[in-house]
């Protein structure tokens, strides 16, 4: 049977880009104005977005409405998975001067993530608040960690943060020495490597080496502010500009824990141990116990007496410090596990490592909460395996704070490739809210 000839298909008009973009529905541009209270919502940023014309009444706008996620499917940070309610929503804008609109989305918007420029909404709101209302706000931004002076190392370590940040450069390229000088602003121990670090002056006589760090960062009170650093010999101070600090300033927490940190001291039980560790008192270990360990490794805490066999008699007897003092020590029992609780000392290093750094975590939630909080990792992780690192990384991606965590050489080819000039981060789901810094490298 023959069949009938089919009528030719209908060309379609191909959709072209401007019919492919979300634009912002009306009225969401002046909204994010007025919510910005008419600022760049780039931190430190002073630039004007409205002022008068030079020759003739009325105002003209130098701001400009950003959409975070793209208004187009390929552009800048993708649409995110959010619907086109979302995209054309004031939910998905920010207001910035007309030098940072177009800073933000270059490079397809790889240096500034989606989840920065929520960070920065969310800050210069809060700014605006504070001003209208003095509602208290914990919310800043830690923009950057700088040496300007380091005896015998070139070039000058410095750092600038993302919300999430993995760090990485090659040896003796001063990684350490950036994470110290920011942990000294809360606790000043952390710079005293340095302190007895000697070079010749001039005349070839021996002197303390003098060491000078800057913090660069905002908060809701304070648009841009800096935390000068100067180490030499046994001193270290702290400055904002003129204006010395006698005690650490009080807007701001680095939370850190060195390698001496996580190393037992013969005196200590585990109640001491965690307490210098942590930083924190007893009181709030004893809270951070109560809550328990988080994600990485999770389960119950709980602090008891310990006990050691009798040389003699071989019976159990109750354990005292060197002080005579109650010999206390962390028992843990694994979420889900039928296993009886384990001493702290009988658990793995990456089992340890992993529980204290739930409770750093946890810490760090808490102080987030009352003020700018930047978490600091570098030894606890470096035994980690692939899925004990991946897991970290996926932990902090949940969290509100800054986080700078140094990747562990064993876990380069994880997470690295080299691109044209330089590493770069994998296309991996669990690394799209990192940013990477190299250190030492050429700017």
């Amino acid at each position: 049977m023959a069949q009938r000839p089919k009528a030719p298909a209908r060309k379609t008009k191909p959709t072209t880009d401007a019919e492919r973009r979300i634009d912002f529905r009306r009225g969401v541009p002046e909204l994010l104005y007025r919510q910005a209270g008419g600022r760049c919502s780039v931190p430190r940023c002073k630039n004007p977005t409205m002022g008068p014309f030079y020759e003739r009444d009325g105002a003209v706008n130098m701001g400009v409405a950003c959409h975070i996620y793209s208004a187009a499917e390929d552009g800048p940070r993708g649409r995110g998975g959010k619907d086109a309610d979302f995209i054309s929503s004031e939910k998905n804008g920010i207001w910035c001067c007309e030098y940072h609109s177009p800073l933000i989305d270059k490079a397809r918007g790889c240096d500034y993530p989606a989840e920065v420029l929520f960070a920065w909404k969310a800050l210069i709101e809060a700014r605006v608040l504070k001003e209208m209302n003095d509602f208290p706000s914990p919310l800043g931004w830690v923009d950057s960690i700088e040496f300007s002076e380091f005896p015998g190392l070139k070039p000058l370590p410095k750092i600038t943060l993302s919300r999430r940040t993995l760090m990485t450069g090659r040896n003796c390229s001063g990684k350490s020495s950036l994470m110290e000088a920011a942990a000294s602003i809360s606790h000043s121990r952390y710079m005293d490597r340095f302190s007895g670090t000697r070079i010749k002056n001039k005349e070839g006589d021996s002197e303390p080496a003098t060491f000078r760090a800057k913090v660069t960062y905002s908060t809701v009170d304070s648009l841009s502010k800096e935390i000068d650093l100067e180490i030499r010999g046994i001193e270290l101070s702290r400055r904002n500009g003129t204006i010395p600090y006698l005690l650490p300033p009080g807007d701001i927490e680095i939370i850190y824990c060195s390698e001496s940190d996580t190393r037992k001291l013969d005196h200590e039980d585990d109640i001491d141990f965690l307490m210098r560790t942590l930083n924190v008192d007893k009181s709030a270990l004893f809270a951070l116990a109560k809550i328990g360990a988080g994600p990485l490794f999770p389960g119950d805490i709980a602090f008891v007496h310990a006990t050691e066999s009798d040389d003699d008699t071989e019976e159990e007897r109750p354990k005292f410090k060197t002080d005579g003092s109650p010999y206390f020590e962390l028992m843990f029992k694994r979420r889900g596990s039928q296993w009886p609780p384990r001493p702290f000392d009988n658990l793995s290093g990456s089992e340890r490592g992993s529980l204290i750094l739930d409770l750093i975590i946890l810490k760090a939630r808490e102080v987030s909460k009352e003020r700018l909080t930047l978490l600091l990792i570098e030894s606890l992780s470096v035994t980690f395996d692939r899925g004990n690192f991946e897991a970290l990384l996926r932990a902090l991606s949940s969290e509100d704070f800054q986080v700078i965590v140094l990747l562990p050489p064993a876990r380069e080819n994880d997470i690295l490739e080299m691109g044209a000039t330089k590493p770069v981060l994998r296309k991996l789901d669990y690394l799209d809210s990192w940013q990477l810094s190299v250190i030492g490298a050429e700017d």
